[in-house]
C-alpha cells in the first residue's frame, strides 16, 4: 500500500475540514440569501457560489498556509504573482485546485424548486423535511439525473506538491457524501446532519477511512456484458463548439450519440461513472470511458487522483488508465486551445522524469483557463485503449 507523510495527511485533514465547513455554511443559510447576487468576484456571482469559495480560501490560505497557491475560476493578482516560475517540481509550492460549486446552474434551479414556498428557511432545514435524492433524480430536471451520488452538484479540491498529485476530496451537496482519493485508498462517507457540530468537527482523513467505505472501480470484464457497454461514454457537449471539438477526436467514425450516456455531466464527479456507484444500480448501464472535451482544467484535474489510486475489488490492481487526446486541428474556446500537443502539455517529460508542470500554466493570461482533452477508461477496456493507441494519443498514467 502507498503511504502518506504526516504533513500530507495534515493537508488532507485541513481540506476535508474546509469543505465540510463550506457545506455547513450553505446549509445554515436561507435559500433566499443563497439565490441573491453578491459583489464577490465578477460582480454578478450568486451568493451560492461566493460563500463556499470564501470559506475554503480563508481556511486554506489565511489560517493554514499563507504561502500555498489557491486556484479557482477567478485568480487574483496575489496568486498570479506567486505562481511558480520554473518547471523544476522540487521548487513548486503547495497548490490547491478548487471548484467550490460544480453544476452551479443545476443547483440554483434545484434550490429554487425546493424553497418555492419557504425561501426564508435554512437550506438544511428544508433538506431535513424533503427527499433531496428523489427530487434531484426524478422531479427537478427534464431528464433523469441518476444516480445523485454522481450527478449531484459538488465541491472539489485537489492538492499538488512538488509536481505530483497528493489527493483529491469531493463533497456532494445533494447526498452529503464526501469522497477522498489518497495513497491510502479511495473512500466515501455520509456526513452527519449539518447541525451536529461535534461530529462534523471530528471528521478527518483517518475518521473517514475508519468509518467510511472503500470505493472500487471495477474492470471492464466485470461490468461490460455487451459490446456497446465498452463504448458507452459521458462527456460535455452542452455548449457551442464542444460537438465540433469532440468530432475531431475521431474516437468514433460516426453515430457516436448511440453510445452517449450524458451530454451535460458534472466535472469533478464525472470520474465516479467508472466506479461501482454507477454499476450498483440495476437500471443504469455501465460506462466504458469518460472524456474531458476541451474543458477547463478545473473540471478534470480532480479525476487524476482517482486514476492514480483507483483499485478493483477482484485483485486490488490499478483499474484505470488516462490518455491525453491531441487532435490535428484543435478548436479554441475564448482564445484558448481545447486540445494540445505533448510539447504544449502540462504533463511534462524531462530527462526521464515525468511530472505535472504547474509552471507551464504561467504562460497563459489566466492559468486556470487551460483546457485539455483526456480520456479515462478501465485498465482492461481493450476497445478504447486500442483506439487511443491507434491515434497515438499519449498515455499519461505515469505522469501523475
Amino acid at each position: 500500500m502507498l503511504k502518506m507523510t504526516g504533513l500530507e495527511e495534515d493537508y488532507c485533514d485541513v481540506v476535508i475540514s474546509a469543505l465540510i465547513a463550506a457545506s455547513r455554511s450553505l446549509m445554515e443559510s436561507p435559500a433566499l440569501s443563497l439565490l441573491s447576487k453578491a459583489k464577490y468576484g465578477k460582480g454578478d456571482t450568486f451568493e451560492l457560489d461566493a460563500l463556499p469559495e470564501i470559506i475554503i480560501k480563508e481556511r486554506l490560505t489565511q489560517r493554514y498556509d499563507q504561502n500555498s497557491i489557491f486556484i479557482t475560476e477567478e485568480i487574483d493578482e496575489v496568486t498570479r504573482k506567486n505562481w511558480p516560475k520554473v518547471s523544476d517540481p522540487i521548487l513548486q509550492p503547495l497548490m490547491f485546485f478548487c471548484d467550490p460549486v460544480d453544476r452551479s446552474a443545476q443547483l440554483i434551479q434545484f434550490l429554487q424548486k425546493i424553497s418555492a414556498e419557504n425561501n426564508m428557511f435554512q437550506v438544511g432545514q428544508l433538506r431535513q423535511k424533503q427527499n433531496w435524492v428523489k427530487l434531484w433524480e426524478e422531479e427537478t430536471f427534464q431528464s433523469a439525473e441518476k444516480p445523485a451520488n454522481i450527478t449531484g452538484a459538488t465541491m472539489a479540491i485537489t492538492c499538488f506538491r512538488k509536481g505530483r498529485i497528493i489527493f483529491s476530496v469531493i463533497l456532494n451537496y445533494i447526498t452529503q457524501v464526501i469522497y477522498i482519493a489518497t495513497p491510502l485508498g479511495i473512500y466515501h462517507f455520509i456526513l452527519p446532519d449539518y447541525a451536529d457540530l461535534k461530529r462534523s468537527n471530528a471528521i478527518n482523513l483517518n475518521y473517514i477511512i475508519q468509518h467510511g467505505k472503500p470505493l472500487y472501480f471495477p474492470l471492464a470484464e466485470v461490468v461490460c456484458r455487451k459490446e456497446e457497454d465498452f463504448w458507452r461514454f459521458t462527456t460535455f457537449l452542452g455548449k457551442e463548439g464542444y460537438r465540433e471539438n469532440f468530432d475531431e477526436s475521431l474516437i468514433f467514425i460516426d453515430n457516436a450519440d448511440r453510445f452517449l450516456h450524458h451530454s451535460k455531466p458534472g466535472g469533478p464527479a464525472r470520474v465516479l461513472y467508472l466506479s461501482e456507484l454507477q454499476n450498483q444500480a440495476k437500471d443504469l448501464p455501465p460506462i466504458g470511458f469518460i472524456l474531458a472535451n476541451g474543458e477547463k482544467i478545473g473540471e478534470w484535474i480532480h479525476w487524476l487522483s482517482f486514476v492514480k489510486f483507483a483499485k478493483n475489488k477482484e485483485n486490488m490492481d490499478k483499474s484505470l488508465k488516462v490518455f491525453e487526446v491531441s487532435i490535428s486541428r484543435p478548436h479554441t474556446k475564448n482564445g484558448v486551445l481545447m486540445s494540445v500537443f505533448p510539447y504544449y502539455s502540462i504533463f511534462c517529460e524531462e530527462e526521464g522524469h515525468n511530472f505535472f508542470d504547474i509552471a507551464f500554466l504561467r504562460r497563459l493570461p489566466s492559468p486556470n483557463k487551460f483546457r485539455g482533452m483526456l480520456v479515462v477508461t478501465q485498465a482492461d477496456n481493450e476497445r478504447i485503449i486500442y483506439t487511443m493507441r491507434k491515434h497515438q494519443y499519449r498515455e499519461i498514467t505515469d505522469f501523475i
